[in-house]
């Protein structure tokens, strides 16, 4: 291959340990630090103290490996480490690279963080500093400009970027640290980098000269303390190029790094690289990346929970230990995968990635608003259990929601006695946003001390985030018994948290699949959940693929249909038809642990939230049905049922065009691959709803409140809502003021001003209090005003002779 053509073309690996390279044919300006070099158009091999000819760079055409080359001009090795540089399409010999001493450092930032790469055009160079968070350094560039004006630019952060023009001359780039001291030389060479001293033995100050047209990105890694910082490494790759990279944490053994992906062409691609640093400079045009590891001479790298501290094996619902695997759709700007353990026990222990067009400094708000399609960022789920929130984690959502799926009805719903309440007396219903008795109080001060005494938050026993609103729940669940409620809490992180965050891509072909989605709402503003077992499929037999899926569906309903004190909880149409056509003698047991696992999510992980279940379409009449009922415990009875006449047992509980027919509604019955998206309805409670009369909402608004969707006006933090904790003081003191700002019922209102005394708070009971609440911008709130507001009301808002708003979106002139 000529290597002047392939010189953006192909990624390049880089095994190396922070030595020193210089050519013969290469002019380096006083000044200049030498710096590891990993051009992707420059494979060059250097062997440990030796010299190692080479052919000139324009009549390469095989890279070379460690102990040869070809005749050819001279090359310079400094320091005691060596370095391997091939191209994609030759994978390194088994053993060739070699193994860096032990204690080369590279700038590692604690964290999964991001950083903003500004939008480049052809006639600019970027220098980008990368630090670690132990102190906030400063990126000094000064240069000639190509009028022949002197420049200076400062940037100051974790993660910056300067754009340059690519004609200026002279440029000069060093670095200092905010409230300590300049950034000194070292020679990274050595194992220890130690510093350099000039002939007078001063230290010298760290900086890059690029006299002439200086590289297209530059990327320099600095770690240390705010007195002893470094520059440990040095990238430069052209500005159309990303970079991966793998960095062994320690040296217990061989990795390889593989990298799969479509390059511009189409054409899918294969390169792989091993050694203790590897870098793989990949074009930012591929896409589809797909990014594994393994072990020479040992197993591939298996998943790993990295938010707990002791990083468990992450177990799949079929009982497997799958591989270490990172997708994405397109390629990021820079991933550092490190990597350690044993060669029969490896794992990736943190990443560090940056992503073009984010801010490092700024870290991404879990509660903010949510825009587009309301997809969750996959930061939010890339912390420590006990910070991650408690619903969400469905990220890349590409198809559009439901224009109504959270209509203003359901917004401002207000349950009964008997919906916060089963049968108005027996188990709660509804948990969050309203207040708790006694008794409920007592058993969550119980459940403290005993995650106290297990070491889970702190003397106090704080509940983790990601259960903190479901735990009462979990203590219902488990019939006030906190042990069996601590049992709940396990089930939630093995079988919820290690899943998420889920993006729509990895499950979009089993969700059209009709397997299970939501269809419209009840009278009671509950979502209505399908299951159809006999559309499992290949699903069937696969419990994995079958618990993401169910995962993804419930977790959507949580995070953007359900309104906390107003409705908590979904109804399930369990449908059996068609079950023969999944069920064989030889995949029974795969079957019957497939809908194990699929009641196991519904009963345990999402605990407290299913209303009522049907089954339909029991086949062998009516004896399978009994021998189901049998297995059902007590309690739980009351909730199930096996309806015959479903127009008289499922329908009555719907307004007829919020149910498919087959169930007993009036809406078109869905073919599978139509139930996603999922479809919701307008008017769920009909003209005149059950608790028409609870609401100050007029009877015109209660015909058009499901028109107007609120969902892209919400949080997560609206959605997730508040369990009212008086266990204990500080319980109490974690949300007593945030409740203050909430939407709240009447009887809510009554019972935080019960808990809290001072000034009462006005319940919301219609869509202008809720958009003050919200803090809808003006802009939006104008829009839902006109939308909720009466015919003649729209007709008279007139701008310029115009109807900013007619009914049902018809422009009239006045």
């Amino acid at each position: 291959m000529a290597l002047g053509a392939s010189r953006s073309r192909i990624p390049t690996l880089l095994c190396w340990s922070s030595g020193a390279v210089q050519s013969d044919e290469e002019s380096v300006s006083p000044g200049r630090a030498a710096v590891p070099r990993s051009r992707s158009f420059r494979p060059r091999c250097f062997s440990k103290g030796r010299r190692v000819a080479r052919q000139p760079t324009a009549a390469i055409t095989t890279p070379t490996l460690l102990g040869g080359g070809s005749p050819g001009g001279k090359l310079r090795v400094r320091g005691p480490t060596a370095q391997v540089f091939t191209s994609p399409t030759s994978r390194p010999i088994a053993g060739s690279p070699a193994v860096p001493t032990p204690g080369s450092r590279l700038c590692v930032i604690p964290g999964e963080a991001y950083t903003r790469t500004a939008s480049m055009t052809l006639d600019v160079v970027v220098f980008q500093m990368s630090c670690d968070k132990l102190c906030i350094r400063t990126i000094h560039v000064a240069y000639t400009d190509p009028d022949g004006q002197q420049q200076k630019k400062s940037e100051s952060g974790y993660n910056c970027s300067i754009l340059v023009p690519a004609a200026s001359t002279d440029v000069r780039v060093s670095f200092s640290v905010v409230g300590g001291r300049r950034i000194y030389k070292v020679d990274r060479g050595q194992r220890h980098a130690p510093y350099v001293k000039d002939a007078q033995g001063s230290y010298m100050l760290e900086e890059f000269v690029y006299a002439s047209k200086p590289p297209q990105h530059v990327q320099y890694f600095i770690t240390g303390t705010s007195l002893t910082s470094w520059v440990s490494e040095v990238d430069e790759r052209e500005r159309s190029e990303n970079l991966l990279q793998m960095l062994s944490r320690d040296f217990r053994c061989i990795r390889s790094m593989h990298v799969s992906y479509t390059d511009s062409k189409g054409a899918r691609q294969q390169w792989s690289g091993t050694g203790a640093k590897v870098k793989c400079h990949l074009q930012s045009d591929v896409t589809d990346l797909e990014v594994t590891f393994s072990v020479v001479g040992g197993s591939t790298v298996r998943k790993v929970d990295r938010r707990d501290p002791e990083m468990p094996w992450v177990q799949d619902a079929n009982g497997q230990y799958p591989q270490e695997k990172f997708v994405y759709k397109s390629c990021p700007g820079f991933v550092l995968y490190e990597i350690c353990g044993s060669s029969l026990r490896p794992r990736i222990s943190n990443i560090v990635e940056h992503c073009d067009g984010q801010d490092l400094d700024q870290q991404p708000d879990q509660f903010a608003l949510a825009a587009g399609n309301c997809s969750d960022s996959p930061t939010l789920f890339a912390v420590p259990l006990d910070q991650v929130p408690a619903i969400g984690g469905l990220v890349d959502l590409q198809l559009p929601h439901s224009e109504h799926l959270l209509p203003a009805e359901v917004a401002l719903f207000e349950p009964t006695q008997s919906e916060f309440f089963q049968g108005g007396t027996e188990a709660r219903l509804i948990f969050l946003n309203t207040g708790l008795t006694q008794a409920e109080n007592h058993a969550l001060g119980e459940f403290h001390k005993l995650l106290a005494s297990r070491g889970i938050g702190g003397t106090a026993g704080d509940f983790p985030g990601y259960m903190e609103p479901h735990a009462l729940r979990m203590l219902q669940a488990g019939k006030f018994n906190v042990s069996r409620a601590a049992d709940l809490m396990k089930s939630m992180v093995k079988e919820r948290m290690q899943r998420l965050p889920i993006a729509e891509a990895d499950v979009l072909d089993d969700l059209r699949k009709g397997f299970i989605y939501w269809h419209g709402r009840d009278k009671k503003c509950r979502p209505c959940c399908v299951i159809k077992l006999g559309s499992l499929g290949e699903m069937a037999r696969d419990k994995e693929r079958a618990v993401r899926t169910a995962i993804f569906t419930l977790e959507y309903a949580l995070r953007f249909a359900m309104v906390p004190g107003r409705v908590e909880n979904w109804v399930v149409i369990i449908d059996l038809e068609n079950l023969s056509n999944v069920i064989s003698p030889w995949h029974m047991s795969s079957m019957l642990a497939t809908s194990q696992a699929i009641g196991n999510t519904l009963e345990k992980v999402y605990c407290g939230r299913t209303a009522w279940l049907k089954i339909v379409n029991v086949p062998g009449g009516g004896i399978l049905g009994r021998a189901i009922n049998s297995l059902i415990p007590p309690e739980k009875k009351d909730k199930v049922s096996f309806p015959q006449d479903l127009k008289a047992e499922i329908g009555v509980h719907f307004e007829g065009h919020q149910l498919e027919q087959r169930y007993g509604g009036s809406a078109p019955d869905l073919e599978p691959e139509a139930t996603y998206p999922f479809h919701f309805f307008p008017n769920c409670r009909g003209v005149q709803g059950d608790h028409a009369e609870a609401s100050s909402m007029s009877d015109w608004e209660h015909r058009n409140a499901g028109d107007i969707s609120l969902h892209q006006s919400t949080t997560l933090q609206f959605h997730q809502g508040m369990l009212w904790d008086e266990s204990a003081e500080q319980c109490r003191d974690r949300w007593a003021n945030r409740a203050k700002t909430c939407s709240l019922t009447p009887q809510s209102s009554q019972a935080l001003l019960q808990i809290t005394g001072g000034d009462p708070v006005q319940p919301c009971r219609d869509l202008a209090s809720w958009m003050e609440i919200m803090k809808v911008t003006t802009t939006s709130s104008r829009r839902l005003q006109l939308e909720a507001a009466t015919p003649e009301a729209r007709c008279e808002d007139v701008l310029g002779g115009e109807v900013i708003v007619a009914p049902r979106g018809v422009g009239m002139k006045v």
